[in-house]
């Protein structure tokens, strides 16, 4: 799906740039919460100085629990949030190109990538196609036929159009190949999340 998704490469760099963008923003935040949790600390130090020596120390150790255990909390959602957030952004575009992609001239052309890339993928020889709506109706006798003719297959059109509001649903005999686009862009997804996690993660380390 590079072919329409466009460059995985460059979908990668645009999360990681708007991350270490918030990344700038959630570290100023962070030194905020150092501060605020290291002023509250000596607070809490200014009233154990009244305790006992025994009981001061229970209470500094349990402070100290509580402070690493809310950091370590804090840390963790900051990270989340910094991975998630771009690429919800960049997917959020993502999906409104292709949406936007749905109603262009040359989406034929795109439904025909997708045809003769299920194609090789399941192997077979016959294989009926199901559109989106707008999709179904360019799927004519005469376009097929010049798509089977291309990929040496035999193309036919799904009595009804997809589910879906975009890309193809390619079936031969049990076999399927799900190249709608809310598929496809899931797909892609998940594997952009753990590249970037693994990206951070070094960062983190």
């Amino acid at each position: 799906m590079a072919t329409v998704l466009g460059d995985p490469e460059a979908l990668v760099a645009d999360v990681l740039r708007r991350a270490q963008h918030r990344a700038v923003e959630i570290a100023e935040d962070a030194r905020r919460h150092a501060a605020s949790v290291l002023e509250s600390a000596g607070r809490d130090s200014e009233s154990l100085r009244t305790e006992s020596a025994e009981a001061t120390e229970r209470r500094a150790a349990a402070l100290a629990r509580r402070n690493t255990a809310r950091s370590e909390l804090e840390a963790q959602r900051r990270f989340t949030q910094l991975r998630e957030e771009p690429i919800n952004l960049v997917w959020a575009g993502a999906e409104e190109r292709l949406r936007n992609l749905v109603k262009q001239p040359d989406y034929r052309d795109v439904l025909k990538r997708c045809a003769l890339h299920a194609a090789r993928e399941l192997g077979t020889t016959e294989f009926v196609l199901a559109a989106d709506p707008t999709g179904q109706e360019l799927l004519s006798t005469e376009i097929l036929d010049q798509w089977s003719k291309e990929g040496a297959v035999q193309f036919r059109r799904a009595p009804k159009p997809a589910a879906t509001w975009g890309g193809l649903l390619v079936t031969s005999g049990r076999l399927r190949f799900d190249a709608t686009f809310p598929t496809q862009l899931e797909l892609a997804r998940v594997r952009l999340r753990e590249k970037v996690f693994q990206i951070l993660s070094k960062g983190k380390a």
